[in-house]
């Protein structure tokens, strides 16, 4: 019965969420961590850090989850409600897109979302921050990072490797 609680809270959270993957993780957080303690914190950063080693992160992300906590039929019924809703939505978008495009109300709507979207990211942002950085060492392999990131023009992949590489010596 829970595995199928599981199943309603990612269908409901791929419905509803605009603003792509990323708007998703402060949700996801939400429900899987705080309310039904299906993960640790560490467990649900393994698995956001799982998710970006692969095309389609969020949809990996999901389907770990789903199978850490309830084993092959998690994950095959995680990787279903990851798909299905946004499948829905977009082809009853991509049907009525040509009459509603351009309507005032939608526009509107729009605009009213993306700071929303915006403050979700954010929230996500932060949250991972805060419990990511759990010794001094970690927070110094973030900040050369960050400071490459922004003062130089290296490629963000060697900035990932070398943190990774630093980070399996140091910790």
């Amino acid at each position: 019965m829970e595995m199928m609680y599981f199943f309603i809270v990612l269908i409901y959270i791929n419905l509803f969420t605009i603003g792509g993957g990323y708007a998703m993780i402060p949700l996801l957080h939400s429900e899987i961590v705080v309310n039904h303690h299906w993960l640790t914190e560490k467990e649900f950063l393994e698995s956001i850090a799982v998710g970006q080693l692969t095309p389609g992160p969020l949809t990996i992300m999901n389907i770990f989850i789903g199978f850490k906590v309830f084993s092959y039929p998690g994950a095959l019924g995680a990787l279903f409600c990851t798909y299905v809703p946004p499948f829905i939505v977009t082809g009853l978008v991509a049907k009525y897109y040509k009459n509603i495009n351009n309507s005032p109300p939608v526009l509107s709507a729009m605009r009213a979302i993306r700071p929303a979207v915006i403050g979700l990211i954010a929230s996500a942002g932060i949250s991972l921050t805060m419990t990511s950085f759990s010794d001094f060492p970690m927070m110094m392999i973030a900040l050369t990072g960050f400071i490459l990131l922004i003062f130089t023009k290296i490629d963000p992949s060697w900035v990932i490797l070398g943190s990774g590489i630093v980070g399996a010596l140091l910790l």
